[in-house]
């Protein structure tokens, strides 16, 4: 069964830059779709976090965020409010391992 997630969180950002009122007319919201029968394999799972990754940047881009910090926030939060909506625990432990990693590079850097 394909769940299709629709979200628009990158609301939050948009609104503290006092940009979404504008945006929210201009965009369209975020729409994801995901098999969870198909996410059999550690492999599978590797490819749809990959895509989600990929289809959230292609969408922040496309709105009116003025920095690379607006931009990776709204990535974030894209990519987390999937997550949590498709909740499958392959895909969650991916996501905690890659966001732990992306924190100790930063940390580092």
């Amino acid at each position: 069964m394909k769940h299709f997630i629709k979200t628009v969180a990158a609301a939050s950002i948009l609104a503290s830059a006092g940009l979404f009122a504008a945006s929210a007319q201009q965009s369209e919201e975020f729409t994801f779709a995901v098999d969870r029968a198909e996410l059999t394999s550690q492999s599978a799972v590797r490819v749809a976090y990959q895509r989600l990754n990929a289809e959230a940047e292609r969408y922040c881009g496309s709105l009116p965020l003025q920095s690379d910090t607006e931009m990776a926030y709204c990535r974030a939060d894209v990519v987390d409010h999937v997550i949590s909506a498709v909740s499958h625990e392959g895909l969650q432990a991916l996501h905690v391992e890659r966001t732990r990693e992306a924190r100790y590079v930063a940390d580092r850097g």
